[in-house]
């Protein structure tokens, strides 16, 4: 599998910029083409908050983001032409998490940005990642509201535990994980005598041609989350790769899940799938 067709959430701010930055670059690494996507929801406010507020603060809403989805365009199409990277402009009015989901069965990666932080649109925006790697049947790749260093893919993490998520999750990024300069399979949790920890992974890396090493913690002390995080940091990784909703999202929800808490507490580029 190759990466050809990359789509990104464009919105304004500077996690809109962000967001915009890992697609392009992404785009250069691998070769591919950009969908840019702007989607204005048209039911802004709750349908229950609707008698509450005055008539017009929803189509002044809509006025104002369409104003903003022109001057996103014209800074796209700007960059196109600068970098030659093709970049095909997007605008929609609908459903956002819906819009999303259609569009992004006819792509191969996509990429939005974490839904939290005060330059994350409010309302669905806030929830678009995590929804999407349930529906998009695409790998999504989610990046930090604070922004992301000067590289994405070179280091890569993977948090690895065996499942079908996971399994997911590692084959989608192999076409990141085959450019990568250094790859570390990471599994938390209790020892296991019988075998090293992601040896077998590993193993079925290299004969991508993806040299990984196979790593362990059981620093569970606090969520598995954190650990992969904390191990993320200290190998200095510009990427980590999981699977997702590994339980069903409201017990994830109720009861708390690593994707949840990862959504929540990411400082690195986050590329999961279901």
């Amino acid at each position: 599998m190759a990466i050809r067709n990359i789509l990104f959430h464009a919105f304004d701010g500077p996690a809109g910029q962000s967001t915009e930055d890992v697609a392009f670059a992404l785009a250069e690494t691998h070769g591919a083409s950009l969908t840019a996507l702007s989607v204005v929801d048209n039911m802004p406010i709750p349908s229950y908050v609707v008698p509450y507020v005055p008539a017009n603060v929803a189509e002044s809403y809509i006025d104002e983001s369409r104003v903003a989805a022109r001057e996103i365009e014209a800074r796209v199409k700007a960059r196109e032409a600068a970098t030659g990277i093709r970049a095909e402009w997007r605008y929609r009015e609908g459903d956002l998490r819906a819009v999303f989901a259609q569009h992004a069965h006819y792509t191969d990666l996509v990429v939005v940005a974490q839904g939290t932080g005060d330059d994350v649109p409010a309302g669905p925006a806030s929830s678009l990642s995590g929804d999407l790697v349930l529906t998009a049947g695409r790998p999504v790749l989610v990046v930090p509201w604070r922004g992301v260093g000067p590289s994405i893919g070179k280091r890569v993490i993977i948090g690895w535990n065996s499942s079908k998520e996971a399994t997911r999750a590692l084959n989608d990024a192999l076409p990141i994980l085959e450019k990568a300069e250094a790859v570390k399979v990471l599994t938390v949790g209790d020892e296991d005598s019988r075998h090293i920890p992601g040896a077998e992974i590993a193993q079925h890396l290299a004969r991508h041609g993806v040299r990984a090493e196979a790593d362990h913690t059981t620093d569970t002390d606090g969520p598995a989350a954190a650990a992969l995080v904390f191990e993320a940091r200290d190998f200095g990784a510009d990427l980590l790769v999981c699977g997702a909703w590994g339980h069903s999202r409201m017990f994830e929800t109720v009861l708390g899940g690593v994707t949840r808490d990862l959504l929540r507490s990411m400082d690195l580029p986050l590329l999961l799938a279901h």
